[in-house]
């Protein structure tokens, strides 16, 4: 039987790719519906008889779409790119997205599994990503967030602040790296860091006490990153994610991610914005 160009998908990006998550995303749903897809880095765009999709920006762009396989969109627009799959890409169910430190399904990004309707804790975000849902969720009910985040650096700020449109939900974010800034800036109790250090829930839940002084949802974010910096019963990939909103009980947990450092501070900012998202069911 020959093969059918049709069968296969090609994600094109640039070599700084700013929408990385998003194409993974989408080659997870493809090649869940059965297509083969490759997603690949280039500097200009090149021929292809697969079905094709560039995502940011190419100097050949506009030279590049000549057929109908081929399809050009910006950086960002989750909304063209949700509504292309829906037009390209075989029809299947439309998974639920679970974010958490241990699923039973390969993870489709650090820290986000698909799974099946009738998982616990599982939510429909129709391919989302969570930063978006989360904007939008928080935009119906003017909703304001902050974070304090220590080991991802500012990470889910970032990813926040790429979204248009994200001043309506994001009212401040405290990177707080140091115990000195913990102390200074979200007001952490000195002898809870002499008592059980950095990175324990109790850290946290006084991080998110501190976010929340202005704000009507928060999360706070304090582990270890790697590849340096664990000691005894805190190993790297060791993470403490609380979440709560004004006038609710604070919920924490503590994680244990695998990867490298990019791959733990990813999956840290993601299972945050599932208990954010939760917050906002």
């Amino acid at each position: 039987m020959m093969d059918n160009p049709r069968d296969r998908l090609r994600i094109f990006l640039p070599m700084r790719p700013a929408a990385l998550p998003d194409a993974q995303r989408l080659a997870a749903w493809a090649r869940r519906s059965g297509m083969d897809v490759r997603v690949e880095l280039v500097a200009t765009l090149p021929d292809s008889s697969a079905t094709a999709l560039a995502i940011g920006e190419f100097a050949n762009a506009a030279g590049w779409i000549t057929s109908s396989c081929r399809t050009h969109l910006p950086a960002g627009d989750w909304a063209s790119l949700r509504d292309w799959a829906n037009a390209h890409l075989p029809v299947c169910d439309v998974p639920l997205s679970l974010f958490n430190d241990n699923g039973s399904t390969p993870e489709v990004l650090p820290g986000e599994y698909w799974v099946e309707d009738g998982t616990p804790c599982a939510m429909s975000l129709h391919m989302a990503p969570p930063e978006w849902s989360l904007l939008q969720r928080a935009r119906a009910r003017d909703t304001r967030l902050a974070l304090a985040e220590s080991c991802t650096g500012g990470d889910l700020a970032a990813r926040i602040t790429a979204l248009p449109g994200s001043s309506v939900l994001l009212r401040h974010g405290f990177v707080t790296y140091s115990n000195e800034a913990k102390i200074q800036l979200l007001k952490v109790q000195e002898a809870t860091l002499s008592r059980v250090g950095a990175v324990a829930e109790e850290t946290a839940l006084e991080m998110l006490a501190g976010a929340l002084h202005e704000a009507d949802i928060a999360a706070a974010i304090t582990g270890v990153a790697g590849p340096g910096g664990a000691v005894p019963g805190k190993p790297v990939g060791t993470v403490c994610i609380a979440w709560g909103a004004r006038g609710m009980e604070p919920q924490v947990r503590t994680c244990h991610f695998h990867g490298d450092r990019w791959s733990v501070q990813y999956a840290a900012g993601s299972v945050a914005l599932g208990g954010l998202l939760g917050l906002l069911r």
